[in-house]
């Protein structure tokens, strides 16, 4: 295990071995752990972006202007709010403005007006135009989006490709952003991959009386940041090989690149991967090292994390019972590998499979030692055996899988959650 410590945030790598036998090719799971352990609150924008087709009439846009109102509260003058509303178009009810004419801000909030149809797509490239505009304006201020929907795209481009093609392009903005699905009557799938490709989290509410808690959590994390655009470098030896299993990652010289987003002040987020190892020759092998390079949310100055070095000792055949694993390490890792395979197993529509990959990560999540997430896990699991997995089923562990793929899994994050 290695340790780097930097004034912002710290970065731990662990392999599941550090041994191997030697002429054996192997693959060794790894985990690298990113803290945010300084707390900066910088001027923060946060973008309101709410479903106002006709499906949300009644107490589900009550609800949500009732949550976006409680949210400035948590929120100090220096910061900037835009509410925007969206049915068969986009609406720029109020572009960002701060928090001092919050007057302003609660009117155009109250004043969301619905329309007929939902269109996601243009909402997403709107989104992205505004975000430029915000830039160009105001320098490169802490991005939040808040985008909450009850429904299905039904005007404008509406093949989940299109749409998630224009979400990618909105990820290169390297927003902090919550996507939350109301009811009973949204694509949680297409959600779910919006929210990961934006770095983001997906929720599901099934009641909208929840949307102030979900709402509320959200803008008490966001509001203090630890670093901005967190991207971490794994550079290899040309014979050795790394994947990550949890987030995208990019293939560059001499190794791989996963762009994390902003970390929170007293927020966790674990990178699960594979390292593939070449046979070897027995001794000592320097494989690479994994640095973190993020923007001082201060100074907006790119720093870097002290390089970690990634170190194997080959041992004899005859050494097999010095190698030991580590069990945190293959635990972890299974959490997340299986909660990726549920993912894709919703994506493809493939509901009957998903029963087995659930005991699985039941089991998983236990041996992780998180209790909240087991209780949560078991709880779906013990009615997809009783109901098959019905659509709302399907939404609820659409929104674990979210949180487990954005590696937001570790006790401590559960902890600081419940203070």
């Amino acid at each position: 295990m290695f340790y780097t410590l930097t004034e912002y945030i710290t970065v731990n790598f662990k392999l599941a071995k550090d041994i191997v036998l030697e002429e054996r090719s192997e693959t060794i799971p790894f985990i690298i752990t990113i803290c945010g352990v300084y707390s900066a609150s910088p001027p923060m924008v946060y973008l309101l972006v709410i479903d106002t087709s006709l499906s949300m009439d009644g107490e589900k846009i009550f609800r949500a202007k009732q949550a976006a109102l409680k949210i400035l509260d948590l929120l100090r003058d220096k910061d900037y709010v835009g509410v925007y509303g969206f049915d068969g178009k986009f609406h720029k009810v109020l572009e960002p403005t701060p928090l001092t004419n919050k007057k302003e801000i609660e009117d155009a909030i109250v004043s969301l007006k619905l329309g007929s149809g939902t269109n996601l797509y243009e909402t997403l490239k709107r989104i992205n135009e505004e975000i430029e505009s915000i830039y160009k304006n105001m320098g490169s201020p802490v991005v939040n989006l808040v985008l909450l929907t009850d429904g299905q795209p039904t005007v404008g481009p509406k093949k989940p490709e299109k749409i998630l093609k224009m979400a990618s392009k909105l990820s290169k903005k390297e927003i902090s952003p919550l996507i939350i699905g109301v009811g009973s009557d949204y694509n949680e799938k297409l959600l779910l991959k919006i929210a990961s490709t934006l770095n983001g989290l997906f929720e599901h509410v099934a009641k909208p009386g929840a949307l102030e808690k979900i709402m509320y959590e959200y803008t008490v994390t966001a509001r203090e940041v630890s670093a901005r655009n967190v991207v971490v470098s794994i550079r290899l030896r040309p014979e050795f090989r790394a994947i990550v299993y949890n987030k995208r990652f990019v293939n560059v010289p001499g190794g791989i690149e996963v762009n994390v987003g902003d970390i929170h002040y007293r927020e966790s987020i674990d990178l699960v991967g594979d390292l593939e190892v070449p046979a070897m020759t027995k001794g000592s092998i320097d494989v690479g090292e994994v640095q973190v390079s993020y923007v001082n949310p201060e100074t907006s100055a790119v720093e870097f994390t002290t390089p970690i070095p990634i170190r194997l000792e080959v041992k004899p055949l005859t050494a097999v019972e010095k190698v030991s694993l580590s069990e945190e390490v293959l635990a972890k890792a299974q959490v997340i590998k299986t909660a990726s395979r549920i993912e894709e197993l919703l994506e493809r529509g493939r509901g009957r499979e998903v029963l087995s990959e659930l005991n699985e990560l039941v089991e998983m999540t236990m041996r992780v030692g998180s209790r909240e997430l087991t209780s949560k896990t078991m709880s779906i699991k013990e009615r997809v055996e009783k109901e098959g997995l019905t659509p709302d089923l399907s939404k609820e562990l659409a929104s674990i899988i979210s949180r487990i793929i954005s590696g937001k899994i570790s006790e401590s994050r559960e902890k600081g959650e419940e203070k």
